[in-house]
């Protein structure tokens, strides 16, 4: 069973390749997160602009900024991802927002609210 407020989900991650891979899903971060080795390895463009953010502690660290792909339930979307020193890969509320998806903490999973900002295909 998992932890109350915990979801981890297995999400397809794509720059030039594409990974699936384990992310917190952090309702606390606005934009997603992945590693410097993650993004290389999935051809993950940087942007030649770098963006900060605040810590939970109040912690100023700035991360250069890129736009990957991702996919989870079927749905998929582009969105912004922040490239830095991360002990796990995050999924924020905007890619969430970009998928329809929302998180119940209590089951532990990711529920479709509603047609996605970028729809592939028909209705799902």
């Amino acid at each position: 069973m998992p932890q109350i407020g915990h979801v981890i989900e297995k999400v397809v991650v794509a720059g030039q390749h594409e990974r699936e891979v384990p992310m917190l899903v952090d309702t606390g971060a606005t934009y997603s997160v992945v590693s410097p080795v993650l993004a290389d390895e999935i051809g993950i463009a940087r942007l030649g602009r770098r963006y900060q953010i605040r810590l939970a502690n109040g912690a100023p660290v700035d991360m250069d900024v890129g736009v990957a792909m991702f996919r989870v339930h079927g749905r998929e979307a582009p969105a912004t991802v922040l490239i830095g020193e991360v002990s796990e890969p995050l999924l924020g509320v905007e890619t969430l927002e970009a998928l329809g998806l929302s998180v119940d903490p209590v089951a532990g999973v990711l529920r479709k609210k509603r047609g996605y900002a970028v729809r592939l295909g028909g209705f799902r």
